[in-house]
């Protein structure tokens, strides 16, 4: 259950658009599992991909498995491999993780933090039926519950650079659960951008970009956001910054365009 009241965490995120949560998983249980991932990334390229499936054809961010974004080739202008874990997956995919240990291990690694991740949303979610009925259910009782576990290895090592230009999340929520490096930023607009310090044991709640198709209120805004570097001793590195986020949503929303979620709604 959450520490702090319900009253507080709605506070939080109406005061600076994020909100501090106790999350169960260690910070060395999850670099376990990111270590874990990292030697995944080592596995050829037909294993790396054989993994892909979808939580729902209308999310951006409804793809299971592995993905590599290079700069050049779309809007968001960044660097990084990235996994998106559902636990559905062991299931799904029992033969080929049987016959792929390397695999396997990731995978096995991976499941106690996306159900950590789950029960986490669960509780903080729940009180907002109160006011937004429906809104718990429309998750969590879903089939393939939309709860996506995003392994990220950012590439980029020049210090100072953004690894992840701002941006609202696609999804309703956001779950940030843990980072290598400080440089989360989060904010109401590019003006408002402020360094967030993430502690072990704790999980960053915030809101996405269709969070008002979910929460009946015009309380909330969500949160604007981007990645930078700070820590120059990390340059000649094999990766820039690695970190681990939970994306949720209601598998019957529709995801916005990449330029919406890309443009802050309070510029201007």
């Amino acid at each position: 259950m959450l520490q702090k009241t319900f009253s507080d965490l709605k506070q939080d995120l109406k005061k600076q658009y994020y909100c501090k949560v106790p999350f169960a998983m260690s910070h060395e249980q999850i670099q376990g599992a990111v270590e874990a991932f990292m030697e995944f990334l080592k596995q050829p390229d037909d294993i790396k991909h054989h993994i892909h499936y979808k939580i729902s054809d209308i999310h951006r961010r409804g793809d299971v498995g592995f993905i590599h974004r290079d700069p050049e080739d779309d809007i968001y202008n960044d660097s990084k491999d990235y996994f998106h874990y559902h636990d559905s997956i062991r299931e799904q995919y029992a033969d080929f993780l049987r016959a792929h240990p390397g695999v396997n291990n990731f995978i096995e690694k991976a499941s106690p933090i996306w159900k950590a991740a789950q029960e986490t949303a669960q509780n903080i979610l729940k009180p907002f039926d109160a006011d937004s009925p429906g809104l718990y259910e429309r998750i969590f009782g879903a089939k393939l519950p939309h709860v996506i576990l995003r392994f990220i290895c950012y590439n980029w090592e020049s210090a100072q650079k953004r690894l992840a230009k701002a941006h609202y999340d696609a999804g309703s929520f956001t779950l940030a659960l843990a980072e290598s490096e400080r440089g989360l930023r989060i904010g109401l607009d590019e003006d408002s951008l402020t360094l967030v310090e993430h502690h072990p044991n704790e999980a960053l709640f915030f809101l996405s970009k269709n969070f008002s198709k979910l929460i009946n209120s015009t309380d909330y805004k969500p949160a604007w956001h981007d990645v930078i570097q700070l820590n120059d001793q990390i340059i000649g590195k094999p990766y820039a910054r690695w970190s681990v986020v939970c994306f949720l949503d209601a598998n019957d929303i529709e995801a916005e365009s990449r330029e919406s979620t890309h443009t802050c709604a309070a510029a201007g």
